[in-house]
């Protein structure tokens, strides 16, 4: 189950009035919104949904909280929006190679300089920030 504190329960859920939002939970420093977290998620739960996001599957990962947490389709939407954590906006690391900032603060490719260092003993150059794939 979620170790987040403040998390919301199935039981909070079912009632909530249809159109609140939430108001406990990780604030996005970029748009502002807040982000639920789900007591009944798990980590492997969590896991699979981030999975679907990377994967282009946005909806489905929607689908998916929702049945597991019986949260309102909002929630859910801005649950997957924000793949369950705010945005790293101005608290990335710079990219070590060419020094510009990075997508998020777990980034291990830079889209300026197409550096890929997922392997860290053996960083290599992307043919183009096209094939670059979900960071």
């Amino acid at each position: 189950m979620s170790a987040h504190p403040g998390a919301y329960t199935k039981d909070e859920l079912i009632r909530l009035v249809v159109d609140a939002l939430p108001a406990r939970g990780s604030r996005c420093p970029k748009c502002g919104v807040v982000i639920p977290q789900f007591a009944d998620l798990t980590d492997k739960d969590e896991a699979r949904l981030q999975h679907m996001i990377c994967e282009g599957r946005k909806m489905m990962a929607m689908h998916e909280i929702r049945s597991i947490t019986l949260c309102p389709v909002s929630w859910a939407k801005i649950w997957v929006l924000h793949s369950g954590r705010p945005d790293a906006v101005c608290t990335t690391a710079p990219c070590p190679y060419c020094g510009k900032p990075l997508k998020t603060a777990l980034a291990k490719q830079c889209p300026h300089c197409n550096m890929d260092w997922h392997d860290a003993q053996h960083p290599k150059k992307l043919g183009s920030a096209e094939q670059s794939g979900c960071t």
